[in-house]
């Protein structure tokens, strides 16, 4: 596991089902991340992307902390943005972080979460970041101390309750949100 430069900000992301490297969302929020927060860094968590939902979560959560855990030992001053998209954000769920490697995580983005469909324990319990507040409208609004912003499309088939289509789910890369994602509030505790 190849550890990244020392920025002051470094965006973990991992990409949906069938997807490679940072995926259809998790391009262009580091594209957008990296111009609004000049010297941000990106790792492309790999893991395996199949269409399974258990073990294959599990070695992933198992890759991201140990990532984590490198990462921080070889850089203690820097900040990090953890960031999933469809599967990835479940990878993002399942990984328990130390409250030392907690405490230094800015924020955490996800794109169409599974978990918000059924409002999963694993969506209301498990965030690996210090006292986490999720504003589950990042598109249209700002919560006050949030540090964490759930996007999920109107009809999306994976995370919205009453959806059922696979379009909006497909959006999240080019309909603004990793823009939007990346001018939040959720960082604005980042020198820039």
């Amino acid at each position: 596991m190849r550890r990244a430069d020392c920025s002051p900000l470094h965006l973990i992301f991992a990409a949906g089902t069938g997807e490679e490297g940072l995926g259809l969302a998790g391009s262009p929020f580091s594209e957008a991340l990296a111009a609004a927060i000049p010297g941000t860094t990106t790792y492309a968590l790999p893991y395996n992307t199949s269409v399974e939902y258990d073990t294959t979560l599990v070695a992933a959560a198992d890759s991201a902390q140990q990532y984590f855990a490198n990462q921080s030992a070889a850089c203690p001053d820097q900040k990090f943005v953890f960031g999933g998209y469809s599967k990835g954000a479940m990878v993002l769920h399942r990984t328990t972080l130390p409250s030392a490697i907690k405490s230094k995580q800015v924020a955490l983005v996800v794109f169409g979460d599974p978990y918000l469909k059924y409002q999963t324990a694993e969506f209301e319990d498990a965030w690996p970041i210090d006292n986490p507040t999720v504003n589950l409208s990042p598109e249209n609004e700002t919560v006050s101390g949030a540090n964490i912003a759930s996007f999920c499309n109107v009809g999306d088939i994976i995370c919205d309750l009453t959806g059922g289509e696979v379009p909006p789910h497909l959006a999240y890369g080019t309909d603004g949100s990793a823009t939007k994602a990346a001018q939040s509030s959720l960082f604005d505790s980042i020198d820039k």
